[in-house]
């Protein structure tokens, strides 16, 4: 069974596979990215913060250049409802050829941007936890580094995202305190979702692991994000499994950070 918290944190990092996935972009989806990326309103996810990632070789690992990202994503304020509503207005609109192959249409448009601006505050709360001062997205994928035994780069990780292969993930990565506190934040913010892998959890982890107590050194770094919306593209990995709807959002968000690729094609 796919580990759900540790994929999250693999999609946030893969903010975009994208030397992978761009290359088979339409011009069209393409043109849709850069307006995004170029587009002021769009600094709430800093795009230009993954150029760093998007044009790093094939063998350099991406942590620190993730974390430098997700450094600057929770700094700012979090993206308001119109923002995210024009984005994926946007992507659907420009990348409606890749997104019907996953059965969508123009007419799920307005379905997805209310699951984005649902989702959103979460996903962004979940990518900005840090245990002390290191940020837990960056800890989880530098403890899967070390896991794996080589540098995490664009390629193993959408192999792992694509495979959903979560046997080789020892407890060391999906037990820690980080992974805890991704639990009790979306558990607390949607009730309900994580039911399906709560005795996986707890037969890794043991049964505190879903007892909702808060783990120690942990503490929130997203900066405002009372607005009336937010995004955290990571989480909406975590309901991958959910359906097509949440499929798309994820893919959508993946599609959305891959903006920052535009700029420099």
């Amino acid at each position: 069974m796919i580990r759900m918290l540790i994929l999250a944190a693999l999609a946030a990092a893969l903010g975009v596979s994208a030397q992978s996935t761009t290359t088979g972009l339409s011009s069209e989806c393409t043109s849709a990215l850069a307006q995004i990326a170029l587009n002021s309103s769009s600094a709430c996810l800093s795009p230009s913060s993954l150029i760093p990632i998007l044009t790093s070789s094939s063998n350099t690992s991406i942590v620190d250049s993730v974390d430098s990202w997700l450094t600057n994503v929770c700094g700012v304020a979090p993206c308001t409802n119109d923002t995210l509503s024009a984005i994926v207005t946007n992507v659907t609109a420009g990348c409606g050829t890749e997104l019907s192959a996953l059965g969508f249409s123009s007419t799920d448009t307005a379905t997805l941007i209310s699951t984005v601006q649902e989702f959103y505050p979460t996903v962004r709360q979940v990518v900005c936890l840090k245990d002390g001062n290191t940020n837990c997205v960056t800890e989880t994928l530098t403890n899967l580094q070390d896991a794996v035994g080589s540098n995490l780069t664009l390629t193993n990780i959408a192999g792992l995202v694509a495979s959903g292969n979560d046997t080789s993930i020892p407890s060391t990565v999906t037990c820690s305190n980080c992974t805890k506190a991704a639990y009790n934040t979306v558990n607390t913010a949607f009730p309900g979702l994580l039911d399906s892998e709560n005795s996986t959890l707890q037969d890794q982890c043991g049964s505190s692991f879903t007892d909702g107590s808060t783990p120690s050194g942990i503490v929130e770094s997203a900066s405002d994000s009372s607005t009336s919306s937010g995004s955290n593209s990571a989480l909406s990995a975590i309901s991958l499994i959910s359906g097509n709807t949440f499929l798309g959002v994820g893919v959508s968000i993946v599609l959305i950070l891959g903006s920052a690729l535009a700029v420099v094609l």
